[in-house]
């Protein structure tokens, strides 16, 4: 219950745009609204501040255009909410995932600002990696989630491994083409991926095609489309890819909005059931296209997790406890025949 009522806190902060701000002091703002970018936001836990000086933490998100990301943040405001004024969020990202450049001067910035530490989900395993080693010299903790960076200087990388969750939705594919007495051989399989210089989503695009052609090695793959993270761009490609390819018999989007725009073109060109869809991440256009058959699967994380953990290692470091450097997180594949369970709805609609 302790839980639920700071999510809710969380939850209700989500509703407007935010003011920039820089140093240490939080102040009482609110999580950047969906599709809005900012440098610098803060975000005061609504807890009553217990005696001596709070933990000033920054978390920086990979887009504001994404409800994925925005759960991130509503997972790290709970571990605040649930500190009792111990802990004070400042939230941070740009708008699009494709927009490296204002991610890294956003830490830059956050790291100039000398927080007690920084939870960041990189866009880049490379352009941030000299702020945060930076930070990691100046004494800052530095949790990464999501996209390790290609350094050992943070404190702990908190992701789900890609590669082996992609392969478990090509398995499913797999099976599901045999349930549906499709042979694969000859037929057609793409990936829509929403950025190509990202390693996560390489990660998950090479492990949902390296198992496809292990279980099926006739299967023919079309070459990975690239869509900068726009789901009318996903949708006009998958869109191009029936009209030209009346053999195609499965796509794989690489995160949500992919899921996304490929579930609105299997929809609208009436292919729901022939080809068989599976993407990653989890939203209401996705969850809704599960329901109506649209897409066969998501590829769930937990978002919420990742935020409220990387908070509470940073915290955790700070006062001297041993903090694990790589941890794996785990994934659950949601369908039709488990999306009603009780712990799937709870990583699919946290706090409620």
């Amino acid at each position: 219950m302790k839980k639920f009522l700071a999510v809710v806190t969380a939850m209700t902060m989500v509703a407007a745009t935010l003011t920039a701000c820089g140093g240490q002091a939080a102040t009482d703002t609110a999580v950047p609204a969906t599709g809005e970018s900012t440098s610098e936001v803060a975000v005061e836990s609504t807890a009553t501040e217990g005696a001596g000086e709070a933990y000033n933490i920054t978390v920086i998100i990979k887009a504001t255009d994404s409800d994925y990301w925005q759960t991130v943040l509503l997972g790290a405001q709970a571990a605040a909410d649930e500190s009792g004024g111990k802990i004070k969020i400042t939230t941070a990202g740009p708008a699009s995932e494709t927009d490296i450049d204002e991610q890294v001067t956003i830490l830059e910035n956050a790291v100039a600002s000398n927080p007690s530490g920084v939870v960041i989900a990189s866009i880049s395993s490379d352009s941030t990696v000299p702020a945060v080693e930076e930070a990691v010299g100046k004494g800052i903790p530095v949790v990464t989630v999501d996209n390790k960076l290609n350094t050992d200087a943070y404190t702990q990388h908190l992701a789900t491994d890609h590669y082996a969750a992609a392969s478990e939705a090509a398995e499913a594919m797999v099976a599901e083409w045999k349930e549906a007495g499709v042979d694969p051989a000859g037929k057609k399989v793409v990936a829509v991926s929403a950025d190509s210089g990202s390693a996560v989503n390489q990660a998950r695009c090479n492990g949902f095609l390296d198992k496809i052609q292990e279980l099926v090695p006739d299967i023919e793959v079309i070459e990975t489309q690239y869509c900068d993270n726009d789901i009318s761009k996903a949708q006009d490609t998958v869109d191009n890819l029936i009209l030209a390819n009346d053999d195609l018999i499965g796509v794989f989007g690489d995160n949500n909005h992919m899921g996304d725009g490929i579930a609105n073109s299997v929809d609208q060109n009436g292919k729901a059931g022939e080809i068989i869809c599976y993407a990653f991440d989890s939203d209401d256009t996705e969850i809704e296209a599960i329901k109506k058959g649209v897409l066969t699967g998501i590829v769930v994380q937990d978002p919420f997790g990742m935020g409220h953990d990387g908070v509470l290692a940073v915290v955790d470091t700070l006062e001297g406890k041993t903090v694990e450097h790589d941890v794996t997180a785990a994934t659950t594949l949601v369908t039709q025949d488990n999306l009603e369970d009780a712990d799937v709805q709870s990583l699919l609609y946290p706090g409620k």
